[in-house]
């Protein structure tokens, strides 16, 4: 009887929880605090298929990137400046059978392959870029700090990471589209559309998908399109993500010294707030 009683108990309970959360509104923004500091752990796992003088190509790549983000200001206007800071990087490639590995932290430089592939690598580490953001995750600058190939590679910011919020109260089965500029000065573009899945206590569960768009990247002439999907869960008091899972699927064209490469890129990547 008893524990009749305490089945029936839980159930109710259960119930009761749903009923609120399912009432329950929320403002989501950014609210981080100056001096804040996060470390994000980001795997990227991608498929790479080209064409270069009429002979055809695939890799394989894995990437895994430890990214500190230190929170440097934060003004009157709630806009917040990040600075952004590879601190580890880990590269494996798989290409027509050829494999080569890379480790920040352990670098090989045992064969030619390997130490190209440091020396491009080693440039994203350590060099802080820094980005200004409103309140609802909206990118007003971007120093360039350092080299091209850093600053084209915000991987979270340019994967999905920065959910942009609307200015409207939310609850849950709500839906909301931007469009999201990750550098200013460039035109590479993502337009989504989100929803809010779930009001866990302190937790907002998001799904999104849209469209990339872009001219250009690196500062090369570089015809982009593409799709991004995924879930993100953030933090409802400060807006921060806590993990997020993105499948993205890119074709791009690009001109290397007068010859067109057509490319496509398939993608799923992890991020985690460690």
């Amino acid at each position: 009887m008893k524990q009749h009683l305490y089945t029936q108990t839980v159930i109710v309970l259960l119930l009761l929880t749903n009923l609120v959360y399912a009432g329950k509104e929320i403002k989501l923004a950014y609210n981080l605090q100056q001096g804040q500091k996060y470390s994000l752990e980001i795997k990227n796992n991608q498929t790479i298929s080209m064409t270069m003088s009429g002979q055809s190509m695939v890799l394989k790549q894995q990437m895994e990137m430890i990214q500190d983000v230190f929170v440097k200001q934060v003004n009157e206007q709630n806009h917040q400046q990040l600075d952004l800071t590879y601190s580890r990087i880990v590269f494996k490639q798989n290409a027509m059978g050829m494999e080569v590995s890379w480790d920040s932290q352990n670098p090989d430089t045992t064969n030619a392959l390997n130490q190209q592939i440091g020396q491009a690598m080693s440039k994203m580490i350590g060099t802080p870029t820094e980005i200004v953001i409103d309140e609802k995750g909206n990118p007003l600058s971007l120093n360039k700090a350092g080299n091209a190939a850093q600053s084209a590679n915000l991987a979270g910011f340019e994967s999905g990471m920065m959910v942009v919020y609307p200015a409207e109260v939310l609850k849950s089965g709500d839906k909301w589209s931007t469009k999201l500029q990750p550098d200013p000065k460039s035109d590479f573009v993502i337009e989504s559309s989100y929803t809010l899945d779930e009001i866990k206590g302190k937790t907002a569960v998001i799904s999104f998908n849209g469209t990339i768009t872009g001219s250009q990247i690196m500062g090369e002439k570089a015809v982009i399109s593409g799709t991004i999907s995924g879930t993100s869960e953030v933090d409802i008091k400060t807006g921060w993500l806590l993990n997020a899972a993105v499948n993205q699927k890119l074709e791009m064209e690009m001109e290397q010294q007068g010859m067109s490469i057509p490319m496509q890129m398939s993608s799923f990547i992890e991020i985690n707030t460690k």
